[in-house]
């Protein structure tokens, strides 16, 4: 049996671990009215598990997402081709199951987040580190890591980046070097797994990092 998790003490006053919000910037009033006007349009519905709409998640929802995805990364794709998820972790599990098997290798950032070490290091798979600089991924040290594998007869099952505001270093990856990562993937013949999670906390060009990360060892 592992060792007992020590007891959970309450956050510090600095919390820089999952991601939180500020809680002064938390719209309250706005909320409470946004789910008053759900509850009494859709409050019936709460009686039944998934309100009823099916395992892809709520339509609207769906709709919103396949839209925005659309018009800001040119993806076609309609609402069916959307699944919500109950946050990354069940979207990383999801992604793993279907392509993962113990024994395969993948390629993640350096530094990265723990919900990514957990998940690879309970199905057996084999992690490669992708040093990182001040703009995420170097493309000419990833190239070198892919050479590697390739000379071992090693094929990854994909790279795993999150290159809008990198967890934990804050980087956005600069549009030409996410060109130059998809054309040396597509020379690999390696998909590349993006995690997107922080891209919508932007402003005016302003980046701000988050922890809850580690590296890969």
């Amino acid at each position: 049996m592992p060792a007992p998790a020590p007891r959970w003490g309450g956050n510090a006053k600095f919390n820089f671990i999952g991601g939180h919000n500020d809680r002064t910037l938390i719209p309250i009033e706005e909320l409470i009215e946004a789910t008053a006007s759900v509850l009494r349009r859709e409050g019936a519905d709460l009686a039944l598990y998934g309100l009823g709409l099916g395992p892809q998640g709520y339509p609207g929802l769906r709709r919103f997402v396949a839209d925005k995805v659309k018009r800001w990364r040119g993806i076609d794709a309609g609402p069916d081709d959307v699944l919500i998820t109950q946050g990354s972790g069940q979207a990383i599990d999801l992604v793993n199951a279907v392509l993962l098997e113990p024994g395969d290798t993948v390629i993640l950032e350096e530094f990265t987040y723990q919900g990514y070490l957990n998940n690879l290091r309970r199905l057996g798979v084999k992690m490669v580190a992708a040093p990182l600089d001040e703009d995420g991924i170097r493309i000419d040290a990833l190239a070198g890591v892919l050479d590697g594998l390739k000379r071992q007869g090693t094929i990854p099952k994909y790279i795993c980046t999150t290159a809008t505001i990198q967890n934990p270093t804050g980087s956005i990856m600069p549009l030409d070097r996410r060109h130059q990562l998809l054309a040396l993937a597509r020379d690999y013949g390696v998909p590349i797994f993006e995690d997107e999670c922080y891209s919508d906390l932007t402003w005016g060009g302003m980046q701000a990092a988050t922890s809850s990360a580690t590296g890969i060892s």
